[in-house]
């Protein structure tokens, strides 16, 4: 399946614009499912998917370029956060919309299934950059969330980047996003890229857990990956962390996806069932 034959299937779809997007399914706070997928089996979801969802254009435009910096502290505490499972966790990022040429500084609060997030806008110039203004940002939103003043002190850590398009039901306020192309690049140490080949990341968003739409992935074998971080899944492949256990699921399947077979050691069978989808199945065959 090649990004031009997906991409047509995109095409296809009746488009939505942003403001209508806004008022349907803006989604700030949200319940959100990551799936992974090869991107051989894009065609036929989108193909399924295209009755009932319309997709995001702007500009004539129907896939955008996301250039995203990640700050943490000095020790990752926040990659920490997440990969010892803390129910209630942090992230920080700056994000430019290529094609928009818009960017926002974001704060993102995990707690439970509950994500909340929070923005303002910046100017390019600001893009990776933490001023008095983005000090003042995080600590007005930390000190709304815990009743405390936010005291860490926070640095860029990482860049990712990826091609994203967005479904919108038709109906209903769910959204889905479908990330491509996907890669992560260092920023504290080198110029290293990883990239993510073959890999397609499907988010599914909406204000309760109950969907109709998670029956079309039933269909496919996709189940929720629960540790589905581009942030914290990029600091392994770059080897910039030690202690992983939490993605290690994730990371066998991406690995799978990636090279056509496992490189690391088989995770039991019932363990890696639960991330097999239509396609690895029948790579795993092999």
């Amino acid at each position: 399946m090649t990004t031009k034959t997906y991409h047509d299937v995109l095409q296809s779809f009746a488009a939505i614009t942003l403001n209508q997007l806004n008022a349907q399914a803006s989604l700030m706070n949200r319940i959100e499912s990551k799936y992974l997928i090869h991107e051989q089996e894009l065609w036929d979801l989108l193909k399924e998917l295209q009755q009932d969802f319309q997709i995001l254009e702007i500009g004539g435009a129907k896939v955008f370029t996301y250039d995203n910096i990640y700050m943490d502290t000095k020790e990752l505490d926040f990659y920490h956060a997440h990969n010892n499972g803390d129910l209630d966790r942090i992230k920080m990022r700056t994000r430019h919309y290529i094609e928009s040429g818009l960017s926002y500084f974001e704060f993102k609060q995990k707690k439970g299934s509950v994500m909340r997030k929070f923005r303002y806008d910046i100017d390019i110039a600001q893009h990776g950059v933490l001023d008095t203004t983005a000090y003042e940002f995080m600590n007005d939103v930390y000190r709304s969330l815990y009743n405390e003043n936010f005291a860490a002190l926070v640095f860029p850590s990482l860049r990712t980047g990826y091609q994203r398009c967005t479904l919108v039901h038709k109906s209903t306020a769910e959204k889905i996003t479908i990330d491509f192309n996907v890669s992560a690049s260092q920023i504290r140490e080198g110029s290293e890229t990883f990239n993510f080949n073959n890999l397609v990341i499907v988010e599914f968003k909406a204000e309760t857990k109950d969907s109709p739409t998670k029956e079309i992935f039933a269909k496919y074998g996709m189940l929720a990956s629960k540790a589905c971080s581009k942030y914290c899944l990029g600091n392994y492949f770059l080897g910039n962390v030690q202690q992983w256990d939490r993605f290690q699921p994730t990371i066998d399947v991406i690995k799978t996806i990636m090279y056509s077979e496992l490189q690391v050691s088989k995770p039991p069978k019932k363990q890696l069932k639960k991330f097999q989808t239509t396609q690895l199945k029948k790579i795993i065959k092999k």
